[in-house]
């Protein structure tokens, strides 16, 4: 009676644990526009283009995604948006030159369990409403595609629209 109670227990750790070694991906994305502040607007440098611009008439984007996983996932494959597209996005909004300046980074090497993307840029918004920033960038998605263990293949589809959150 005892050693099929130890054998269950037994079996029952051994199920457990594979079950607990196909976890998904952990997938952190994050969009923020939020006014820039005083010490970013001294940084900004307005053109002959603008009449007097203010601290009010400039926000800044933030982007950041993160991605870890166990080696459950196999044949990771990203398709991050453009960077240079939220450039001409944001021009093409009215005509106007919008975007100032920014800066991107990105670590995605398939031989390791994370991957993260960050962007950050300052652009012009005067005269822009918070749907009028969401619909210049709904065109751009993320698509995140990987195998698990069970060689089922999993995709996740992100609209950076709707990740957009306004400070």
């Amino acid at each position: 009676m005892k050693t099929c109670r130890f054998i269950y227990a037994i079996l029952l750790c051994v199920v457990l644990l594979t079950a607990c070694n196909d976890q998904a991906p952990e997938i952190v994305i994050e969009a923020t526009i939020s006014p820039v502040s005083a010490e970013e607007y001294k940084n900004i440098g307005a053109t002959k283009d603008l009449n007097e611009p203010k601290q009010e008439d400039f926000k800044i984007f933030e982007f950041d995604f993160d991605m870890e996983h166990t080696n459950s996932v196999k044949e990771r494959k990203i398709d991050m948006y453009k960077f240079e597209n939220l450039k001409q996005a944001l021009n093409e909004i009215d005509g106007n030159s919008r975007y100032w300046y920014g800066s991107w980074s990105s670590q995605d090497n398939e031989s390791e369990n994370f991957a993260t993307y960050d962007q950050e840029f300052v652009f012009y918004a005067k005269g822009l409403s918070d749907d009028d920033i969401k619909q210049a960038f709904s065109n751009e998605t993320i698509t995140i595609l990987w195998t698990n263990h069970n060689n089922e293949q999993i995709k996740k589809e992100y609209n950076l629209s709707d990740l957009i959150k306004f400070n």
